[in-house]
C-alpha cells in the first residue's frame, strides 16, 4: 500500500474501533467519539474519520428480547438452528435456536444430523433453573427431534461440507483423538476433552488448538506464500496467488469464517497482493483494514480477548525483526525470538483476561507449531479422502493418529512442568491499572525503541504481581451454585479460606465464583467437609485457576482422587480424624464428629468461623446422626448465623439444632426449586430470618459493629441488604 495511504487508514481505525467498542458499554462516550470524528473530518478534510459513524451504528445494541418462558415439564420448541456444537465424548449435541419469542438452547441425546438454517420441531423437557442467574435447561431425548432442511444457500453448503468432514474424522478416530483433530482442523464445532483443553490453557498453547489466524498463516505458508514476516520475499504469480487465496477462502468458509480467520484472510490477501505487485505490505495495512472491517461487521469482537490477543501477537511477531542468514537463524533463533516477543506483547492482555501467564509457550509454540501444521494438513486431507476412498483413508488413519497422540501427549506432559501457569498474585484496583497504562503509554511516546515496548508491557503487567493496597472488610460469602456448597472467608488482612467447592449441576461454577471474589489471588486454606461431589467436584478446576497453599480434609478422604489432585498441585494436606478438633486459622475452628462408621454426610466436618466478631456455623451435609452427635458433644453451640445442614433438607432434629444454636439468621445453599427448604421453612415459622441461595443468589455476611447480610437478587432487582442484629 502507498505510504501516503497509511496515515488515513490508521486515522480511520483510531475513530472507528473505540466508537464500536464503547457502543454497548458507554453509548454517550461512543457517540462523542463518533461526533469528534465527523467534526475532525469536516475541519481538516479527513474523510476516513467519518468511519466512526457507520461503526457506531453497526455496534448499537439491538432491542432486548425477553427470554422465552417455559413451564417445567414437557414443552414444544419451534425454531431455526443458528449454531451446532457436537460433544462426541458425552454423546450429546447442543443446538442454539432462533425462535419467534427469543433465543433458545437445547441439548439433544446422540449426534444429530442438523445444519444451521434447518427448522426444528422438538418435544423437550424443561427443567427448572438450579441457580437464580441461569436460564432453565431444555433437554431433547433421542427421537424427540424433527428436522426440516432449510433452503439452499452458500453458507448452508459450507456448513454441510464442515459437517461431512467432521463426521469423517470422528468415524476414523474414535475416542479423544477425533474431537481433537476436528477442533484443530475445522474449528469450534466439536468439544474436546476438558483435561486436554485445560492443559492447552495452562501451557499457553490454546492458540494452536482453536482454528485462528495462526492456522490460516500455516496454510498460506504451505501453499507457497510468504504473507507475513520481514524477510526477503519472491514475487508471486497471478495464478499461484489466485489459487492460494481461493483455497484459503474455501477453508475459511468451511470453518465458519470466524472473525479471527476472517481477519487473517484479509491480512493475507493484502500481503499477497503486495507480494504479487512487488511491494511490501506495511504493518498499518495488514492490521488496519481487518480491524476496520471487524468494527463494522463484528463490533462486539473488539472487546473480546481473541481480537486483542491476536493483534498484540502480530505486533510482537513484527518486532521480532527480519531473519538473518543461515539455517540456524531461520529455523531456530527466529521462531524462538518471535515467540518470545509475541508472549511479551500479549502478556498484559493475558493477565487482564485470564489472570495468569504461561512462559513455557515461548518454547512450546515453535516446537509444536510444525506438528500442528502437519496435523492440520493431514486431518483435512484424510477427511476429504474419506469422502471418496474410505478404505484408503482407514489405512492411513493410524499414521495421523500417531501424530495426534504425540501432540496430545506432549501438551499433557508439559502441563506437569513448573510454572504452567504462573498465576497473578492479586487483582489490581482500576486506578492502579490506569496508572500503569499511562506509564506504559508515556514510555512508548518518549522512548521509540523495541525496548520501550518490552518496558511498557512489563509496566502494565507489574500491578498483577504487587500485593493489593486494600483488601476490604472481613466477609463470608456463600455462593449460589445450585445443589452444592462453596463458601469463602476473607479476613481484613486479605487471608482467603475456602470451605467446600462443589456443585451437582455446574462443576466449574463454584471455582469460577470463588476465584472471581478474590482480591489476593491465592487460597490460603481449603476446607473440605466431606467427599461428596456436591462439595468437592470443583476442586480440580479451582487448582487450575489459583494456587491453594494448604488444605484440611477429613480422614476418610485420604485415598480420594480429590486428595491426589491437591497433592499433585503442591498443596500441603492436613487430616482431621473422627472425634478431633483443629484451629487451622485464628478465626476458624473445625470439628470432626466422633462417628466410627459414618456415612459421607454424617461424617461432615463442622466449621465455625468468626467474621469480625460475628460467628457463623457451617454444618456440611450432616443428617440425623451427625446432628445428634453435634448436639451431644457441644459442637452445636450458640452462633449468630447457622448454615443449615444438608442443603436444608428435612431433618427430625432440626428444631433441636435451632434451639441449641439460637441463630439470629439462617443461610441455606440450595437450588431454586427448593425455596427456603424444609429446615428453612421451620426456622422461618419460629421467627428466624432465612436466606436461600436458590432464591437470593450469592449471600455475603458482613461483620463489624453492625453486621448484615447482603444478597444478589434475580433481575430486575440488583442488590438487597438485611440487618440481622
Amino acid at each position: 500500500m502507498e505510504p501516503s495511504r497509511i496515515h488515513p487508514l490508521w486515522l480511520c481505525c483510531l475513530w472507528a474501533c473505540p466508537a464500536a467498542a464503547l457502543a454497548r458499554t458507554h453509548l454517550p462516550l461512543a457517540a462523542a467519539i463518533a461526533a469528534a470524528g465527523i467534526l475532525w473530518a469536516l475541519w481538516r478534510h479527513r474523510g476516513p474519520s467519518l468511519a466512526a459513524l457507520p461503526a457506531l451504528l453497526a455496534a448499537l445494541p439491538a432491542p432486548p428480547v425477553p427470554a422465552p418462558a417455559s413451564a417445567p415439564g414437557p414443552t414444544r420448541v419451534f425454531g431455526t438452528v443458528t449454531e451446532v456444537v457436537v460433544d462426541p465424548l458425552a454423546a450429546t449435541t447442543r443446538l442454539r435456536l432462533r425462535c419467534s419469542d427469543g433465543t433458545r438452547q437445547i441439548t439433544c441425546d446422540g449426534t444429530i444430523a442438523v445444519l444451521p438454517g434447518d427448522a426444528i420441531h422438538a418435544i423437550a423437557r424443561c427443567s427448572e433453573p438450579t441457580i437464580p442467574e441461569l436460564p432453565p435447561t431444555l433437554h431433547v431425548p433421542a427421537g424427540g427431534l424433527h428436522v426440516r432442511p432449510g433452503p439452499w444457500s452458500i453458507p448452508r453448503l459450507c456448513a454441510a461440507a464442515h459437517r461431512r468432514l467432521e463426521d469423517a474424522l470422528l468415524a476414523l478416530f474414535p475416542g479423544e483423538l477425533g474431537p481433537l483433530l476436528c477442533t484443530l482442523a475445522l474449528g469450534r464445532g466439536t468439544r474436546i476433552d476438558d483435561e486436554l483443553a485445560a492443559a492447552h490453557r495452562a501451557t499457553g498453547v490454546s492458540h494452536l488448538l482453536a482454528v485462528s489466524g495462526a492456522h490460516a498463516a500455516m496454510l498460506a505458508w504451505l501453499l507457497g506464500l510468504q504473507p507475513f514476516g520481514r524477510g526477503p520475499r519472491r514475487r508471486v504469480g497471478r495464478r499461484q496467488a489466485v489459487a492460494a487465496l481461493t483455497l484459503l477462502g474455501l477453508y475459511a468458509a468451511i470453518t465458519g469464517c470466524e472473525p479471527p480467520v476472517f481477519r487473517a484472510l484479509c491480512a493475507c490477501a493484502i500481503a499477497v497482493l503486495g507480494q504479487h505487485v512487488g511491494r511490501r505490505a506495511s504493518l498499518a495495512a495488514v492490521l488496519g483494514l481487518p480491524a476496520l472491517l471487524t468494527a463494522i461487521l463484528w463490533p462486539t469482537e473488539l472487546t473480546r480477548p481473541s481480537f486483542q490477543l491476536s493483534y498484540a501477537a502480530v505486533i510482537g511477531l513484527w518486532l521480532a525483526g527480519a531473519p538473518g542468514t543461515g539455517r540456524m537463524e531461520r529455523w531456530f533463533w527466529l521462531p524462538l525470538r518471535a515467540s518470545a516477543w509475541a508472549t511479551t506483547t500479549t502478556a498484559p492482555f493475558t493477565l487482564f483476561w485470564f489472570q495468569q501467564l504461561a512462559p513455557w509457550t515461548i518454547l512450546l509454540t515453535p516446537l509444536l507449531a510444525p506438528l500442528v501444521g502437519a496435523l492440520l494438513i493431514a486431518a483435512l486431507g484424510l477427511a476429504v479422502l474419506a469422502c471418496f476412498l474410505q478404505r484408503l483413508a482407514t489405512l492411513l488413519a493410524p499414521l495421523v493418529a500417531a501424530l495426534a497422540e504425540l501432540y496430545a501427549g506432549a501438551v499433557t506432559a508439559c502441563d506437569a512442568l513448573p510454572g504452567t501457569p504462573i498465576h497473578a498474585l492479586a487483582t489490581p484496583a482500576p486506578a492502579l491499572l490506569a496508572a500503569a497504562a499511562l506509564l506504559a503509554l508515556a514510555c512508548l511516546s518518549f522512548w521509540r525503541h523495541r525496548r520501550a515496548v518490552a518496558a511498557a508491557c512489563a509496566m502494565f503487567a507489574l500491578p498483577w504481581f504487587l500485593p493489593p493496597l486494600t483488601t476490604g472488610p472481613a466477609a463470608l460469602r456463600l455462593f449460589a451454585v445450585g445443589h452444592g456448597q462453596a463458601a469463602l472467608l476473607t479476613d481484613a488482612d486479605g487471608t482467603n479460606v475456602a470451605i467446600d467447592c462443589g456443585s451437582m449441576q455446574r462443576e466449574s461454577l463454584p471455582a469460577r465464583k470463588l476465584v472471581a471474589a478474590l482480591i489476593r489471588r491465592r487460597i490460603d486454606l481449603l476446607i473440605l467437609t466431606h467427599g461428596d461431589m456436591d462439595h468437592c467436584s470443583g476442586v480440580q478446576e479451582l487448582l487450575r485457576r489459583v494456587p491453594v497453599t494448604r488444605a484440611l480434609l477429613p480422614e476418610q478422604l485420604r485415598d480420594a482422587p480429590t486428595a491426589a489432585a491437591l497433592v499433585a498441585a503442591g498443596t500441603e494436606l492436613s487430616w482431621l480424624p473422627a472425634g478431633t478438633s483443629a484451629r487451622p486459622w485464628p478465626h476458624v475452628q473445625v470439628h470432626a464428629p466422633p462417628l466410627h462408621a459414618p456415612s459421607d454426610n454424617d461424617g461432615s466436618l463442622w466449621v465455625r468461623v468468626q467474621v469480625d466478631g460475628t460467628s457463623v456455623l457451617l454444618t456440611g451435609d450432616a443428617q440425623e446422626a451427625g446432628v445428634a452427635v453435634a448436639l451431644a458433644d457441644n459442637t452445636a453451640t450458640p452462633s449468630d448465623i447457622l448454615v443449615l445442614p444438608h442443603h436444608g433438607r428435612e431433618n427430625v432434629l432440626a428444631s433441636q439444632l435451632l434451639a441449641a444454636v439460637r441463630p439470629a439468621a439462617c443461610l441455606v445453599s440450595c437450588r431454586v426449586r427448593d425455596g427456603l427448604s424444609a429446615q428453612g421453612a421451620l426456622a422461618s415459622s419460629v421467627g428466624i430470618p432465612v436466606h436461600a441461595t436458590g432464591l437470593l443468589g450469592d449471600l455475603c455476611v458482613n461483620g463489624g459493629p453492625r453486621p448484615s447480610i447482603t444478597f444478589a437478587l434475580p433481575a430486575p432487582l440488583a442488590y438487597g441488604r438485611l440487618n440481622f442484629k
